[in-house]
């Protein structure tokens, strides 16, 4: 069995994972991307695409007319059970057609060049074919190929789901919790990481070394959590290590020799943990982030220091005078993260999806 995945850009370092769990299984597995990794990440097929949605043109273009239309970009979502992607009025939909057909037969030719089409599934990452009428997906689906969709939060927060995509699906997946409330359907899977690969590394620091990484100021309420932990340097013996847009590897590198993790302290950006919280778990870091209510009662027993903008200061407070109790939370963060997050306990959570879906039998 051959499985491809797509995706406009590897963003979160679980496309390699994903497909050393199917060819762990026997299977062939590769990834193409439209365009190159702006964070470090590993590559296997790039397309070099023209028109990269996220140029700083094409950025400033679109919230300018989203705020012409009385939107506000950051607020922005689109409604429904799931939510559809709208072009945007005439602009919009102008954009979309003229980029599909510049770019339409750089499509063709490299499927062509590459083989993309002989493979038997393919994941669609954030739901997004090559061209945004989706007619790749129309014609795989049409040779009877299958297609699966895995959601990450804001292509269906704020972008919307594809409806041409919607329905050519066979199987839609998220590792967003919330996700599951907006689209019905929508299957959890839980983000994969190699335990085997991301281990703790004996380190000891003079300091308490507490890590925050962060694309988003305000999604993870990073100025609150620098400010409390540069409140903390003037009464114990704490360092900020803050890494800000900084590339994958560096980020691993660092918070290999941290003592605390804080991913966020809201749900401004969507619920719970993301891909850098599974890694400092595994790394056996004591972890702190935000769950609500839903995602307590959804992850019972889970690894973490559950912390908001009240006790933060009073959590850290904690870990950072009882060393014992720092590494007894950063052990059961360890077990929990290789029992839940493990490549192969995802894979045969994936497969038996398939088979649900009448994928493979």
């Amino acid at each position: 069995m051959k499985i491809l995945y797509i995706s406009p850009e590897h963003i979160s370092g679980t496309l390699p994972l994903f497909c050393k769990g199917h060819r762990d299984r026997g299977n062939y597995a590769r990834y193409v991307t439209m365009f190159p990794t702006r964070f470090n990440f590993p590559e296997d097929m790039i397309m070099n695409l023209p028109l990269h949605p996220d140029k700083g043109w094409i950025i400033k273009g679109r919230t300018f007319l989203q705020k012409l239309r009385g939107i506000e970009p950051e607020a922005h979502q689109p409604v429904g059970n799931p939510p559809f992607w709208e072009p945007g009025g005439f602009v919009g939909s102008t954009f979309f057609r003229t980029r599909d057909y510049l770019i339409k037969n750089l499509v063709h030719k490299y499927m062509d060049n590459y083989k993309l089409w002989d493979y038997d599934i393919y994941h669609y990452e954030q739901g997004l074919d090559f061209l945004r009428d989706s007619s790749i997906a129309e014609k795989l689906k049409s040779n009877g190929k299958h297609i699966v969709c895995f959601y990450h939060g804001n292509d269906v927060r704020n972008r919307g789901v594809i409806k041409k995509i919607h329905e050519l699906s066979d199987l839609n997946l998220t590792s967003e919790l919330d996700l599951l409330e907006k689209y019905p359907g929508l299957k959890y899977l839980f983000l994969p990481i190699d335990t085997n690969e991301v281990v703790p590394v004996p380190h000891e620091n003079k300091k308490v070394k507490i890590a925050h990484a962060t694309r988003s100021r305000f999604n993870k309420g990073s100025d609150h959590i620098i400010e409390t932990v540069k409140r903390l340097e003037q009464k114990y013996p704490v360092e900020l290590v803050l890494m800000e847009n900084v590339p994958h590897n560096e980020v691993m590198e660092i918070k290999s020799k941290c003592d605390i993790y804080i991913d966020q302290i809201a749900d401004k950006g969507g619920w719970g943990y993301g891909m850098s919280s599974v890694e400092s778990l595994a790394q056996g870091i004591a972890t702190c982030t935000y769950l609500n209510e839903k995602y307590l009662e959804f992850i019972p027993g889970h690894g973490f220091i559950n912390v908001n903008y009240d006790n933060l200061e009073k959590e850290l407070v904690k870990l950072i005078n009882d060393n014992a109790y720092r590494c007894e939370i950063a052990l059961k963060g360890r077990e929990w993260v290789v029992k839940v997050h493990d490549i192969k306990v995802v894979m045969d959570s994936l497969y038996n999806y398939y088979k649900e879906a009448g994928i493979i039998h």
